[in-house]
């Protein structure tokens, strides 16, 4: 296992701190890192024009300064349904790792993670995920793609701000044994006629907020009664009992509109959680 560093662009470098690989030298920098290594992305955009992979084994991808790396589907119109970061786990003995980044008009998707466990899983954890335009998103934000259960994924720590478009599946598939703690989330469903719905009756949240714009539009979904220490606001009536420990109040995020998910002082989520 070894620690490389990356930054944006197309050329050639050698993967140390002072002389990153490009970006266009993903593959040398996953094969130098190895399995357990690290690739550090270093402060910048990176700008894809297609659905962008990440699935060497036992690989961690991370921003080297919180939120200093941006990856953005660049090219998407209002309405899109393109623009995919895809962490796979087909194949996998230990699944890649994605930590830290911004992610702007992309969607997160788990491909296959079978038969992994602990650790080993894959993950995504202290990533800023938003949209710029209001995307289409039915086949889910967040998704494992897979043909049955037993694909078991940790999302830890997040915040998602999106704006959503047409009939959307927030939580799409099999994601029954998801580690799923500590993410703050915005759903702008202001601008969609359609309901938001999920497949996620059947996960375990822990210290999660949940957040939308219209509560008339959110689906019938009701992941309270499967939460612990959890925050929700507008996020359909079905959601008012159940669980333990859950807050029913505005989390007063500072500036929801514009992807700032921090919470104001006088938040009533402020020590709600729990570290147990």
């Amino acid at each position: 296992m070894a620690t490389v560093y990356i930054k944006p662009g197309t050329g050639t470098g050698t993967g140390t701190l002072a002389d990153p690989y490009f970006y266009s030298q993903l593959s040398s920098a996953e094969t130098a890192a190895g399995s357990g290594g690290t690739i550090y992305f270093t402060d910048g955009a990176y700008d894809f024009t297609a659905d962008v992979t990440w699935d060497a084994d036992g690989v961690t991808y991370q921003s080297l300064n919180p939120l200093g790396a941006v990856l953005t589907r660049t090219g998407l119109s209002s309405g899109s349904t393109s623009g995919e970061l895809e962490i796979a786990g087909s194949g996998n003995t230990i699944a890649p790792k994605v930590k830290n980044f911004k992610i702007v008009n992309m969607k997160v998707w788990f491909y296959q993670p079978s038969g992994l466990t602990g650790d080993n899983v894959p993950t995504l954890q202290g990533c800023n995920i938003s949209s710029t335009t209001d995307l289409d998103v039915s086949t889910g934000i967040i998704r494992v793609v897979g043909g049955a259960t037993g694909y078991p994924i940790k999302i830890l720590d997040n915040s998602i701000a999106f704006k959503l478009k047409s009939t959307v599946t927030f939580w799409a598939t099999r994601l029954d044994e998801a580690t799923f703690e500590g993410n703050s989330i915005y759903l702008d469903n202001s601008l969609t006629a359609s309901n938001v719905d999920s497949n996620y009756d059947s996960t375990t949240s822990k210290n999660n907020i949940f957040m939308s714009a219209d509560d008339s539009k959110m689906g019938s979904r009701t992941i309270a009664s499967n939460s612990s220490n959890c925050c929700f606001f507008q996020f359909h009536s079905n959601n008012t009992s159940g669980g333990t420990n859950n807050v029913f109040e505005n989390p007063l995020y500072i500036d929801p509109d514009n992807g700032d998910l921090r919470l104001r002082p006088s938040s009533p989520c402020i020590n709600a959680g729990t570290a147990s």
